[in-house]
Parts: structure tokens; C-alpha cells; sequence
């Protein structure tokens, strides 16, 4: 009988209870620190509450890197000798990154070097726990006998279909940081004091479908898009990803609860440090999506 790990990102947001109880291989990142020119490996070489005081305090925002091939080529070979066969990896989104690219040059690398596991390969197109429930839903496939060749057009079908996400977040600064938006934007959207609500596309990209102009107005925006693109769906699901952003995750669930009643609440799960680095503080995510037990 074939053993398969499933592999996914740390910035994926996966709670702990459902990596212990799928047993998914957490892929680590390497932070660059400007400042002080060190890449430090999260969360093994600096933790979650270092990182967190480094983001806000460092003058240069820490900037997530790809991890490396021999990265790869060393996870792909220590499941090799745990007894695997197969390794099937649920990759972030390939827009704006090389990400894809890097783990197939790290297969074929490994393949080069007498590797013996088969691969299989998802291109989420998510960001955050949207890469994180597909990575779920994965799992609970593979723990129902689905094969993994049969698992890629059922996560295909389950991101162009089955689920959306929604985010706000308190300010502009840390996405101008980061690079996502210009310092000519940043000031604009400051001036006129904008609460940005945005949602995933099918293709991976980032949509802008509404300016707030108050936090919470935009918190409830979020919610509200999330359900309207999803209300064809019979039965949902939500989780709500908080980004250090306590009043506005609990607004997310109190909304939820009051309008959508129907949907499965399944709580409030922390933001990686990794995601945090590009959304700040009052970082908002919505994740809902087809409902399946896990």
C-alpha cells in the first residue's frame, strides 16, 4: 500500500489541531531582515512573537523568500526514508511568485539524485487559509481513498466553484511596504481615510470591489461579498483568519452569525507571520466555501 504526505507553506494558516490530525508536512519559510541583513528560517530560527516585534519595529519591512531547492530536495528526502511514496504538494498561489517553478526544479533535482517518490502538484491560486482549506480538503480526500491523481480537478473544481475569500485590513501602510501598492497610492488612500475591501479571483488575482470608509463598514463588506458570491452553494462553511485584529475578527463572526445563520462557523484561526508581513494589524480574511466535515 502507497503512503502519501501532503505538503504545504506555513503562510497556508493552517490551524495546529488540523496539521497534527492530517499529518501535513509544513513547508518553513526564510525571512530577509534588511536592517540587519540576516535570513532567518520561520518559525524555526525565529518565532512567531519575534517576527511580529520585527515587522512593526525593523524600518525595512521583512520580506518573505522562496525557500531554497536544496530546501526541497531535503524535506522530498527524509519523507523518502519515513517511508513515503508519494508526495503531494499544495503550492501558494503562482501568481506574482516563482513558487511553482522552484518546486518543479527541486523535483527534477531530486529525481537527478536517485530520488524515488512520485509527485503530484496543486497550483491553488489562494492565498492564506484559502490555500489552507484546499490542503484540508485534500487530506480528508486521500483519508476517504480518493487517489491523488483524482484529487487535483476535485481541488480545481473546489476553488473555481466552491470557495471564496474576502480581506480588509486597518491601513494601507503595510501593503506599500511590502510593494503591493505605491507610495502615491498609500498617500491617497490615507488622505481619504479608505478601509480597502478585496477578494480572490478564480485566476489568482487580487480584486478590489468596494471602498469602506469606516473599519467596520468594511469588515462587514467583506462578509456580506463573501456569502453573495457563495449563496449558490446549499450548505457553507466559514473560518475567519485575524491578522492581530481582535475587534475586527469578532465583528466578522458577530456578523456572520446575525445575517447568515445557515453558514457552519467554525471560528477565529490566527494569521501566519508570514501573510501578516503584506496586510498589518486589523488584517481581516474570510474564507467560506462548500462545507464538508474535517
Amino acid at each position: 500500500m502507497r503512503k502519501t504526505a501532503i505538503l504545504s507553506n506555513v503562510a497556508a494558516d493552517i490551524p495546529v489541531e488540523l496539521i497534527d490530525k492530517y499529518n501535513i508536512v509544513t513547508i518553513q519559510v526564510p525571512m530577509e531582515f534588511p536592517d540587519t541583513k540576516e535570513v532567518l528560517i520561520y518559525p524555526e530560527e525565529i518565532g512567531e512573537k519575534n517576527l511580529l516585534k520585527r515587522i512593526h519595529n525593523d524600518k525595512k519591512n521583512p520580506t518573505p523568500l522562496q525557500p531554497s531547492i536544496d530546501y526541497f530536495i531535503n524535506t522530498f528526502k527524509r519523507l523518502e526514508e519515513q517511508g513515503y511514496n508519494d508526495l503531494f504538494i499544495v503550492n501558494m498561489t503562482s501568481r506574482g511568485t516563482g513558487i511553482v517553478n522552484t518546486v518543479k526544479a527541486s523535483i527534477n533535482q531530486y529525481k537527478k539524485l536517485g530520488g524515488v517518490c512520485d509527485f503530484f502538484q496543486y497550483d491553488s491560486r489562494e492565498g492564506s487559509f484559502g490555500v489552507g482549506i484546499s490542503v484540508v480538503k485534500a487530506a480528508k480526500s486521500l483519508e476517504e481513498g480518493i487517489p491523488c491523481r483524482d484529487i487535483i480537478p476535485l481541488l480545481t473544481n473546489f476553488k473555481m466553484n466552491e470557495l471564496t475569500t474576502t480581506f480588509t485590513f486597518e491601513n494601507l501602510k503595510f501593503l506599500q511596504r511590502s510593494g503591493r501598492i505605491s507610495l502615491i497610492k498609500y498617500y491617497m488612500g490615507s488622505l481619504l481615510n479608505i478601509f480597502p475591501c478585496l477578494e480572490g479571483t478564480k485566476e489568482g488575482e487580487i480584486n478590489s470591489f468596494h471602498q469602506a470608509k469606516t473599519y467596520d463598514e468594511a469588515v462587514e463588506s467583506i462578509i456580506v461579498r463573501a456569502y453573495n458570491q457563495m449563496k449558490h452553494v446549499d450548505k457553507l462553511g466559514c473560518y475567519i483568519v485575524s491578522g492581530n485584529a481582535e475587534e475586527g475578527s469578532k465583528l466578522a463572526e458577530h456578523v456572520l452569525i446575525e445575517k447568515f445563520p445557515e453558514v457552519r462557523n467554525y471560528g477565529v484561526i490566527p494569521m501566519s507571520g508570514v501573510t501578516y508581513c503584506f496586510t498589518g494589524p486589523g488584517s481581516v480574511i474570510v474564507v467560506m466555501f462548500k462545507d464538508f466535515e474535517h
